[in-house]
C-alpha cells in the first residue's frame, strides 16, 4: 500500500481470494462489496483506503456541531 492507495496486489490479499486469484476473480469481489476502483496503466486495477472503508461500511462521520452528547431528559 502506497498513501492510502491499493493496488491490485493489495486487494487480492485483503479480499482472501488467494495469491493465485485472477483480475477477473478480484473484481467480482470488488463490485460484490460495492468498492469502487480504477484501471492502472499495466491491467490492474486500484482503488483508495476511503473507497474500501465505504465498501465495507466504514465511513466515520463527525458528529454535528449543534448535536448534544447526551440529552438531558436521559440523565434527570
Amino acid at each position: 500500500m502506497l498513501a492510502g492507495l491499493f493496488d491490485f496486489d493489495d486487494l487480492r490479499t485483503l479480499s482472501r481470494l488467494g495469491p493465485r486469484a485472477t483480475l477477473a476473480t478480484v473484481e467480482r469481489w470488488a463490485k460484490r462489496i460495492g468498492l469502487k476502483y480504477a484501471y492502472d496503466a499495466r491491467g490492474g486495477i486500484w482503488t483508495t483506503a476511503d473507497a474500501l472503508n465505504e465498501a465495507v461500511g466504514m465511513v466515520v462521520t463527525p458528529a454535528a456541531a449543534d448535536e448534544p452528547l447526551y440529552r438531558i431528559e436521559d440523565i434527570v
